[in-house]
């Protein structure tokens, strides 16, 4: 509050309960105050922080106090609490006050009690009322829901009344005794009276005197001995000595342990669970060594070291204790009884942690049918069964069960508190979250929406949760394509964030790297790269460059660098995220192995095909190592490899890894499969530039079958895999099957997506290419006409595609014995290729020649000359002398200077032709 209205006011200071800070909060008192300024606040009772605070001049509004002016109108009767702390106009300053007028109620109602216990539904009913003015107020719950989790055996209402049960029994049976000793002595002394008693009748008046003043000894001590525990457990054939000696030790004993327990449970609700571990096992180790094991003390003691085993997490600890206290708990008192069913839901808790599902949930449902059974369905305690019954069976992939436990769970609740209520909000975005999960999106966004219009009614926009429900809402939008407002929900839960814990806050980093990922989605890598970025450096400042999710960071940076094409920095990250996977969890790990895979693909892209094969071959080999070669993972790392192999020129070693990859396909989900047709097709194009044009036929042939089947004729796989069974056929010189499957191609094309597309264009002159050596130029001119005018219509003419798509156009229109045209379209595209790639590249050679082909034909011999001359030239530069195009460049040459009647030189380049070839 102090830092809220004077932390950054000129002449103030932020609180840092220095003598300063408390004498700037007198001053703003008018130099007197009930609050003890010249302590810390943390000694401060109960009453002065309530003085310093609600009844404070400090935070007056309206010339009146807090108190004054949202407490008093309430006009709340003696004995009872505010019905709800929180504004009902969303006034940040009316909820605080109410919220700590409450936990004032509180206090007042536990320590002016009249009686020194309460029943259970007053203590829910007082724990509900703290933890909503907690809430209220953005403070931690943690403690109150502690407090709220114990049982009655918890506190010492049940070992008061077994104190006062022992002590009349004790009582009872000194009663008793003393009755039996005066009888015996009434009749001695008659004996002693008549003068008929004999030595031995004296002698026995004188052992009933000891054995009284022994009794008066143990009568002494009574409330001390009777303060341990059970009577049944000591042998009754002990001397009185023996006896006051064992009961001393029981006695200290169980306070000891007692001791232990009650200072491990405050331990472990300040959150020192290790300190609160060693208490808890010291109560049970100190319990064990009184009689008999089967106690509810000792089901208590192995329950509350279970739950602060779970906090340390060590599970397999906690799950042994835990299915401890419940064995005893149920022999003690059956299995339909309340605390059995809380004892079967905190080991369902347990179970649900170390990954147990299955138990966790046949746990959580016998806690579940204990309490309908108990208290039926409408009751608070059944509500939060439902719903954690819910969380485990979401997290076992039963949705739909899921589904129905948290539906009733958000009934119930909404029946007891209505909708706008915390928790209620809560269940919305839970449901929401598993509404997500099984592809509800419609009814996943509604409840999350829900939720988060509860929160911010309840408590405002800059609240944590508020926060987290923005984000929440922001996955669900995110998945159902609503990327703009997707990123609007993530960018709000971080801004609020920021503003609440700052920048440099583990869950910051995690809302920035949330809000990269949506950003990603949408196509705007440069935004991405910089949430990414920020998240990944306050990560390191915060957990240091060795951590698991700095190194998840790095990988998800350099997956957005990568799609933005910077692949240099791409490759650094992935590399750095690798670096750190392997020191802190080795080689043989399953995100080790996606690490390297990913690294590999960056690696293509940058084109070093050897580094990465190397990363692709570690990734499948680590793969294969853990989870054999029967898996779908195995064969996608198979595939990816063979794509690689395939650019390093390697085409054996990729059909062979492609092929693995589609008979492990096969295997796990028949040949009826989307992935499966993608690996036939790769397969295809490896094994066409292997040469294998029959086989490439076959399995090209196959994947279009697959996908035709699956999805029809009018499909872009569909497409695709017509034309690419063309382009084999056209190989295989069947031009007729090849102009039919590229037709068909370029018709689903234009169906799908228009004439206007790239694609589109590509098909057009693929087709125009086989049409053109079917020897159907009329046609070709056509297709590659129309490809020529979509490729300008879209990149315009300075564009490579433009450039060859003139080159081409120009060679069919030669065949047709257009020259004059056929020399304006190469002419073309050589001028495009000069001002794009500059005179010394392959393309640029190739052009040279076929114009100085059609120059030659038309007789302009002069140009053809030197069209031929610079295009091998250019080619001898490239790739010297000892080359085959090297050796068709010469002969070309030769047969123009033949033409021109230099017969000489014409002789000595159709020879230097001839020679090349030779060696070649």
């Amino acid at each position: 509050m102090w830092d809220n209205t004077y932390g950054h006011r000129p002449g103030f200071q932020l609180w840092d309960d220095s003598p300063a800070v408390r004498n700037l909060f007198s001053a703003t008192e008018g130099g007197r105050t009930k609050v003890p300024v010249l302590r810390s606040y943390r000694e401060w009772d109960c009453t002065a922080l309530f003085q310093a605070t609600i009844y404070s001049r400090a935070f007056a509004v309206h010339h009146g106090t807090l108190n004054d002016v949202y407490v008093k109108p309430r006009g709340l009767s003696h004995g009872h609490f505010h019905p709800s702390v929180v504004s009902t106009t969303g006034n940040n300053a009316e909820t605080c006050a109410l919220a700590i007028d409450q936990l004032r109620l509180l206090r007042n109602s536990v320590c002016h009690s009249a009686s020194s216990e309460m029943t259970k539904v007053t203590f829910d009913q007082y724990v509900k009322h703290a933890k909503d003015a907690f809430q209220a107020l953005g403070v931690s719950t943690a403690p109150i829901d502690a407090v709220g989790s114990l049982l009655e055996s918890d506190f010492p209402t049940s070992k008061v009344r077994s104190l006062e049960q022992a002590i009349n029994e004790e009582y009872k049976s000194y009663i008793k005794f003393l009755e039996g000793v005066n009888s015996d002595i009434a009749e001695l002394k008659k004996k002693l009276e008549s003068d008929i008693a004999s030595k031995e009748d004296v002698a026995m008046l004188a052992r009933k005197i000891d054995e009284l003043k022994v009794m008066q000894d143990v009568s002494d001590n009574k409330e001390d001995i009777s303060t341990s525990a059970r009577k049944e457990d000591i042998p009754i054939s002990l001397p009185a000595s023996n006896l006051k000696a064992s009961k001393r030790l029981e006695e200290n004993q169980s306070c000891e342990a007692e001791n232990h327990y009650k200072l491990g449970i405050k331990k472990r609700m300040n959150h020192d669970f290790q300190s609160a571990h060693q208490d808890h096992q010291c109560a049970l180790d100190t319990r064990a060594k009184l009689p008999g094991e089967e106690h509810q003390s000792n089901a208590e003691c192995y329950r509350s070291l279970g739950v602060t085993q779970n906090k340390v997490g060590d599970f397999k600890a906690a799950l042994q204790s835990k299915k401890r206290a419940l064995d005893i708990r149920i022999k003690l008192f059956g299995e339909e009884h309340q605390s059995t069913a809380e004892y079967y839901h905190s080991l369902g808790v347990t179970q649900h942690e170390v990954g147990d599902f299955k138990a966790a949930v046949q746990s959580k449902q016998r806690a579940l049918d204990i309490r309908i059974k108990l208290f039926e369905e409408e009751n608070q305690s059944t509500a939060e069964y439902y719903h954690s019954l819910g969380v485990t069976q979401h997290e076992l992939c039963d949705f739909k069960a899921a589904l129905q436990s948290k539906q009733r769970a958000l009934d119930i609740r909404i029946q007891l508190f209505g909708e706008e209520h915390q928790s209620t909000a809560e269940y919305y975005r839970s449901l929401g979250v598993t509404q997500n999960k099984v592809g509800d999106l419609k009814a996943a966004l509604q409840s999350k929406q829900r939720a988060l219009d509860i929160r911010i009614k309840l408590f405002g926009e800059e609240h944590q949760s508020t926060a987290e429900y923005y984000r929440s809402l922001g996955v669900t939008q995110n998945k159902v394509g609503d990327l703009k407002a997707a990123v609007q929900s993530k960018q709000r839960a971080l801004d609020i964030r920021i503003k609440l814990f700052g920048e440099e806050h583990q869950s910051t980093a995690e809302y920035y790297h949330s809000l990269g990922v949506t950003q990603h989605e949408l196509g705007d890598f440069k935004a991405a790269v910089q949430s990414k970025q920020r998240a990944l450096d306050i990560r390191i400042q915060l957990f240091g460059e060795e951590h698991q999710s700095t190194a998840e960071y790095y990988h998800s940076l350099g997956v957005t660098q990568h799609e933005l094409g910077d692949f240099k920095a791409a490759v650094q990250s992935k590399q750095r995220a690798l670096d750190i996977r392997i020191q802190l969890f080795g080689e043989e790990h399953q995100s080790t192995a996606e690490y390297y895979h990913s690294l590999g693909v960056t690696q293509h892209e940058l084109g070093d095909f050897k580094a990465a094969v190397q990363s692709k071959q570690r990734a499948l080999d680590i793969r294969i190592k853990l989870f054999g070669e029967e898996h779908q993972s195995t064969a996608e790392y198979y595939h990816s490899l063979g794509v690689t192999q395939h650019e390093l020129g390697d085409f054996k070693a990729a059909v062979q890894s492609k092929q693995r990859a589609v008979d492990i396909r096969i295997k796990l989900f028949g040949e009826e499969n989307q992935s499966t047709a993608e690996y036939y097709h790769s397969l295809g194009v490896t094994q066409h530039k292997l040469g294998d044009f029959k086989a490439a036929l076959q399995s090209k042939q196959r994947a279009l079958d697959i996908c035709i089947q699956l999805f029809g004729e009018e499909h872009q796989s569909t497409a695709e895999y017509y034309h690419s069974l063309g382009v084999t056929q056209h190989e295989l010189g069947d031009f007729k099957a090849a102009v039919q499957s590229k037709q068909r191609a370029v018709d689903i094309r234009i169906k799908l997506f228009g004439e206007e597309n790239q694609s589109t264009a590509e098909y057009y002159h693929s087709l125009g290419v086989t049409q053109h050596k079917l020897g159907d130029f009329k046609a070709a001119l056509q297709s590659k006409q129309r490809a020529l005018d979509i490729c300008i219509q879209l990149f315009g003419e300075e564009h490579q595609s433009a450039a060859e798509y003139y080159h081409s156009l120009g060679v069919t229109q030669h065949e047709l014995g257009d020259f004059k045209a056929a020399l304006q379209s190469k002419q073309r595209a050589l001028d495009i290729r000069i001002k794009l790639f500059g005179e010394e590249h392959q393309s640029a050679a190739e052009y040279y020649r076929s114009l100085g082909v059609t120059q030659n034909k038309v007789g302009d011999l002069k140009a053809a000359l030197q069209s031929k001359q610079r295009a091998l030239d250019i080619r001898i530069k490239l790739f010297g002398e000892e080359h085959q195009s090297t050796a068709e460049y010469y002969h070309s040459l030769g047969v123009t200077q033949h033409e021109v009647g230099d017969f000489k030189a014409a002789l000595q380049s159709k020879q230097r032709a001839r020679d090349i070839r030779k060696y070649c």
